[in-house]
């Protein structure tokens, strides 16, 4: 845990996951746009090599991403056989591809990249811009129009009780929390804040990481679910 920040591959990971929010954004507007005029207009014959273009995307997207995994999450994911079909019908050969579990598993990677990189997106910011804002505080907190520290419209009171039945009576504990705003005015102050960032900077990084090794065994699951090449 405590060396994530020093290892490599931590920051591989980051890299995917940074990546997945506008390629997530792009293969999902490009699939669903591409399946839908081409389903659409199939009846027109002209829907026909909209659906064939979709599907040579997406199949090319895996293959990136595949390498993409491999590269950066260090997921296992061998070439996958997709196989020759040796029906000399082009409907034969179609249905062959169709009917290929690499391709829908393919499908499925595509589209959920938009919720993956969504969750990736949002859980970056938070911890860069929390973590790096608190860690530099030693640096801002005594300069002209800056205020550094908690800041709260009103103040939280909470009152946490516990009472244990004992015989005819009752036995507890009842005390009050309250959280009121709070000012970094000194150098002592911003050090701890300082402190609190580079914590929340390692906690993050090692969520990151974990969010990394989730994505390696998902890409494993959907980019490879047929056989692969000898």
């Amino acid at each position: 845990m405590l060396l994530v920040p020093f290892q490599l591959r931590t920051y591989g990971v980051i890299l995917y996951l940074a990546l997945a929010f506008p390629l997530g954004i792009g293969y999902f507007v490009g699939t669903v746009v591409g399946l839908s005029l081409g389903i659409s207009l199939s009846v027109f014959l002209i829907g026909l090599p909209i659906l064939a273009a979709t599907i040579g995307g997406i199949v090319l997207v895996a293959s990136v991403e595949r390498v993409m995994a491999r590269r950066l999450l260090g997921a296992d994911i061998p070439s996958p056989a997709w196989g020759r079909s040796e029906a000399s019908r082009l409907r034969d050969q179609v249905q062959t591809v169709i009917t290929n579990p690499i391709l829908w598993g393919s499908f499925i990677f595509v589209l959920s990249k938009l919720a993956v990189g969504t969750a990736a997106f949002t859980i970056i910011v938070f911890v860069f811009s929390l973590g790096l804002s608190l860690l530099g505080a030693p640096l801002y907190y005594d300069m002209p129009g800056a205020s550094v520290g908690l800041f709260l419209p009103d103040p939280i009171q909470r009152e946490l009780s516990l009472v244990v039945p004992w015989e005819q009576f009752e036995v507890g504990i009842s005390f009050i929390v309250r959280l009121t705003s709070w000012e970094v005015s000194t150098l002592p102050g911003a050090l701890l804040l300082s402190v609190l960032g580079a914590f929340v900077l390692l906690l993050g990084l090692n969520i990151l990481t974990a969010g990394g090794w989730i994505c390696a065994r998902w890409a494993e699951l959907t980019l490879n679910p047929g056989k692969v090449e000898e």
